[in-house]
């Protein structure tokens, strides 16, 4: 069944308008075609000139992603909630913010605006819990995440959930006034927890021993686990 759209329609026409213009990436067929998957090659220009005002859910999810934004900017209402299809949202999208180092600590900081992007995401596991992402860089866990994913994390900072032995973690360590960042499978050796790589590399084999976490996730070396990875997204296809 079509699912009809709570279109906003002159924020729609501006992007529109916006994406198209002359000299821009698209014109108004091909991102119609990009949109609707090749069905309907008029469907931009139709809401352009007025003859479309309600396209449906599934047109604006095609737009969006095409267009790379936020599909909050098309449809009316409160701005941080997508349109949702029989009661659950079709995705959600969290912000790329900065990488986290696989094999060795890296310094953490957040990308400036015109560098940060969008990835789509399913609905979290944990009602309530915080996700964020991170662009995974290095090679210490290439068996399972190859360099270059964007990692689905869920935060562990609120105590909506415990990381445990087998999760895949991110993990901060603060020294002075630096916050380091690392991504790394979570073990333990009946005594310490252990953070391990996943790598075809040797240089990566050793384990680091990060003692025993408080509740808080807190070890006595201010290192502290923030995260637990839930997926790894690749991008696999970058021609239109």
């Amino acid at each position: 069944m079509t699912q009809r759209s709570l279109v906003n329609i002159e924020n729609l026409r501006k992007v529109l308008e916006a994406a198209t213009a002359p000299g821009a990436e698209w014109n108004a067929r091909s991102l119609s075609l990009s949109a609707t998957g090749g069905k309907s090659p008029h469907i931009v220009r139709e809401i352009l000139r007025g003859r479309s005002n309600n396209p449906t859910l599934e047109t604006l999810v095609g737009l969006s992603k095409a267009l790379g934004i936020d599909i909050s900017r098309l449809v009316s209402g409160d701005e941080s909630v997508l349109p949702r299809v029989g009661g659950v949202a079709p995705y959600e999208r969290l912000q790329v913010l900065g990488a986290v180092a696989a094999g060795v600590w890296r310094e953490q900081t957040e990308w400036p605006e015109e560098d940060r992007y969008y990835i789509e995401v399913g609905p979290s596991p944990v009602v309530g819990g915080k996700r964020f992402a991170l662009r995974m860089e290095g090679n210490s866990m290439d068996k399972l995440i190859p360099p270059g994913s964007d990692l689905e994390c869920l935060s562990t900072t609120f105590g909506e959930i415990e990381p445990v032995p087998g999760d895949i973690v991110i993990v901060q360590r603060d020294r002075h006034d630096l916050h380091e960042l690392t991504c790394k499978r979570l073990d333990h050796d009946g005594q310490n927890f252990i953070l391990r790589a996943e790598s075809t590399r040797p240089e990566f084999q050793e384990p680091i021993i990060i003692g025993r976490p408080d509740s808080d996730n807190f070890s006595h070396e201010g290192i502290t686990i923030i995260g637990i990875v839930l997926r790894a997204h690749q991008k696999l296809y970058g021609r239109r």
